[in-house]
């Protein structure tokens, strides 16, 4: 009897264990690209929330829980750059498979997250950079972290102080979805900086720019912030600075702030021009030799701003701005001698321009979060520029004055630019939908040689609607834009329709790899400047023209891009062809023994950019490599004219980040741009720079082309009347050492503040300019 009792414990004990001890299983997927998540912290909690079990999900998504005793549990998931997510799990008595539990991107700061290694996650259109603790504690501000992340692409050049993409494509710069100013972008605390989205491919929302990188940062509650970046050459050896400031105060909900930026140039640069004039009955070759011309250039810029915002419900953005320039001596400026194949007496040459500007705009925005996870925005943009411009060309021969020119031009420009914006997000995807408009009216006044005044209506009104849906590892984008174009001066009118189509499919392979083909169709107007009724001398042998009938141009794009980023290595593969039909070209003819210059529509431009672009991260982020070779190839189809032309480039870049200190150095070959008849040869320019960071101060010093004789550009024209080769260098920018310190300074600030998603800006002053290029 007791043998028989002890038998039937020990059966009932081992039938209670073997069900108490179950497993609990799943896989961690990407909400938009479907894609599996790797290293997702995961934890099982009791209702109550009491920790229980730990884990992580592997490289494909996995996780799993063994031995876990029967009852109601909720999964906890993780991931920095991603929403928290929990997801119940009752009456657990057997083994359980929870099936996908999906992770959504979060626009809020994880707290207290210490990213040990840089993480790239595929967005269906954009990628989401996530930087490492060593990138950020090596970075001084989002400028200097951006070239620490070595984005694709993205070229940041120092001595222009400029971001762009291959070919100058100009890249939009926003904060929390804000468009921003070079000056905003530097007075961002690298801490504060949660995540990088970067949109290589725009969609319609962005108005297909070139690319748009966006700062996702964490805002304080209260109290400030001051920051300034100041980057200065050693005074003896040249003029050049670039010189930031900034500052934040918050008050509840309100944010008021201030950014300062002053850039100087004082330069000398020296230039050589090889001329051909092939006349009805002669050909003259003239040959110039210049001597070293002065380079002045001052900027300020100074913005004032005030955001009130109440979270997941509304804000209002209002930005003064105004941004000055003064230019004494121009780029164009130079003094020089002239020999010509029929013997003559050699030219002296003087050639002195200025530019003044200032441009006043007050931006006011309206943002307001809707039930159903819907958004509206609503963005006015009043802009007044003033400018000024003066030209002196005279020749000389045996000190007689042959030719005297002179022109002065005064400008006015009033411009509103008016946009509203519809999103909803939805299960499938996204509905976003838009419409701009732009109206300005452009006053000039021409003195001089030549008197006249000229005014010009220009309008521009752009609508859209797009469609984004995702369906397992695919992802679409539809999009369908139209948009109308008027320009007007004196009896001259345009007006024109453009049908603006869009198609994005993203098929994303795993969480390490993708492929993605997108083609729109868009155009663009010809600048103010180039539909000037007005003539302007060049010289004693050239007049620029302007073409008031010049038409809108379309314009088609075909873009294939494939990415593998996993571990140390990455690879980015990128393709693009361009059509332009019947783009606005520089057109040479002559009249009245003088040889005009003007822009008419020629029949075709053809571009194609192949770019590879490899990664390496042998030691976690403590050290990254980047190298880049590729290809542009240009054809260009005039009306009486073709051409082609290859240009191979390459760039490179190697940085060290180590504790507070980075070390790091970049190099890039001339990317050479071809458009009509005109070869423009670009610059070659390597860095090797130095910084050692503190957090709150940071000093460094910077060698710009610390391996060459001189800096160069130039240009080649392959016209049949007027043949020329242009070389400008400067002996002022080789082995320019750069002086930097920056102070990052808080007081008392713990407040999220919202930004605006948009911005408009106008500094187009229409003015053509008759200087010799």
């Amino acid at each position: 009897m007791k043998r028989s009792l002890t038998l039937l414990v020990l059966l009932a004990v081992i039938s209670i264990i073997s069900t108490a001890q179950v497993k609990i299983s799943g896989t961690i997927v990407d909400i938009d690209t479907k894609g599996a998540i790797e290293f997702v912290n995961i934890a099982l909690l009791k209702q109550d929330s009491t920790f229980v079990a730990g884990t992580s999900s592997d490289t494909n998504g996995f996780f799993e829980f063994n031995n876990i005793a029967n009852g109601d549990y909720l999964l906890s998931a993780t991931f920095v750059g991603y929403l928290k997510a929990y997801h119940p799990i009752n009456g657990v008595d057997e083994d359980t498979d929870t099936g996908n539990i999906h992770l959504e991107a979060s626009d809020i700061a994880l707290k207290d997250v210490t990213v040990t290694a840089n993480a790239v996650i595929q967005k269906p259109d954009r990628k989401i950079i996530i930087p490492s603790d060593a990138q950020i504690r090596a970075s001084s501000t989002g400028v200097t972290l951006l070239r620490n992340l070595q984005l694709s692409r993205v070229i940041i050049n120092p001595i222009a102080n400029t971001i762009t993409v291959p070919g100058g494509g100009g890249v939009q710069l926003r904060v929390n979805g804000v468009e921003v100013t070079m000056s905003e972008i530097v007075a961002i605390q690298p801490a504060d900086i949660i995540r990088i989205e970067y949109h290589d491919e725009p969609g319609m929302r962005y108005n297909n720019a070139a690319a748009v990188i966006d700062y996702i940062v964490r805002r304080r509650e209260s109290g400030g912030s001051f920051s300034m970046d100041l980057k200065d050459a050693l005074p003896w050896v040249i003029g050049w600075g670039e010189n930031f400031m900034s500052a934040k105060v918050n008050n509840k909900k309100s944010e008021f702030g201030v950014n300062a930026y002053w850039s100087h140039r004082k330069l000398e640069w020296t230039r050589e021009n090889r001329e051909t004039f092939v006349f009805p009955d002669k050909t003259l070759e003239r040959i110039e030799k210049g001597d070293p011309t002065d380079l002045k250039d001052n900027k300020l810029n100074v913005a004032l701003n005030y955001n009130l915002n109440e979270p997941d419900k509304y804000q209002f953005n209002a930005i003064l701005r105004n941004n000055y320039q003064n230019t004494p001596q121009q780029y164009t400026d130079r003094r020089s001698a002239i020999y010509s194949s029929d013997n003559s007496i050699p030219l002296s040459i003087f050639d002195h321009s200025t530019w003044r500007s200032s441009n006043t705009s007050l931006d006011l925005y309206y943002q307001r979060n809707l039930k159903n996870d819907q958004l509206i925005i609503f963005n006015v943009v009043g802009t007044y520029m003033d400018s000024k411009s003066t030209r002196t060309y005279q020749e000389r021969r045996d000190q007689d004055l042959n030719t005297d020119i002179f022109s002065s031009i005064s400008g006015d420009k009033y411009s509103l630019i008016a946009e509203g914006i519809y999103e909803k997000k939805m299960n499938i995807g996204k509905l976003s939908a838009g419409m701009k408009h732009t109206q300005s009216y452009t006053n000039n006044i021409y003195g001089g040689n030549v008197s006249t005044d000229i005014g010009m209506n220009f309008a521009e009104t752009y609508g859209y609607a797009e469609l984004q849906l995702r369906k397992n590892k695919f992802s679409y984008t539809f999009g369908l834009g139209a948009m109308r174009i008027y320009n007007s001066q004196g009896d001259s009118k345009d007006d024109k329709y453009i049908f603006r189509p869009t198609l994005r499919v993203t098929y994303n392979i795993n969480d390490n790899a993708y492929v993605r083909y997108n083609a729109h169709m868009s155009g663009y107007s010809p600048s103010l400047s180039d539909l000037n009724n007005v003539e302007q001398n060049i010289d004693s042998l050239q007049i620029r023209r302007g073409n008031p009938n010049l038409k809108t141009v379309r314009n088609f794009t075909n873009t294939v891009n494939a990415g593998y980023n996993k571990g140390m290595f990455g690879v980015e593969l990128f393709m693009r062809y361009n059509y332009d039909h019947k783009p606005n070209m520089e057109q040479v003819f002559f009249e009245d023994g003088k040889f005009i210059r003007t822009n008419i529509n020629h029949k075709a431009f053809h571009r194609i950019n192949l770019e590879t672009t490899f990664r390496l991260k042998p030691w976690k982020d403590y050290i990254n490599l980047s190298i880049t070779p590729g290809l542009n190839r240009y054809i260009s189809v005039g009306n009486d004219f073709t051409h082609t032309y290859n240009n191979w480039f390459a760039r490179g870049s190697l940085y060290l980040n180590y504790k507070k200190w980075m070390l790091g150095g970049e190099v890039f070959t001339r990317w050479n741009y071809f458009w009509g008849e005109t070869l423009e040869i670009g610059e070659r320019v390597h860095v090797v720079m130095a910084t050692y960071n503190t957090g709150k101060w940071n000093v460094g010093v910077m060698m710009i082309n610390p391996f060459t004789k001189n800096y160069s550009m130039g240009s080649k024209n392959y016209s049949s009347l007027t043949p020329n080769v242009s070389e400008v260098y400067s002996k002022n920018l080789k082995q320019v050492v750069v002086l930097n310190f920056g102070l990052n300074l808080n007081f008392g600030r713990q407040y999220k503040a919202a930004d605006k998603r948009l911005n408009n800006d106008d500094s187009d002053a229409g003015i053509m300019s008759g200087a010799k290029k």
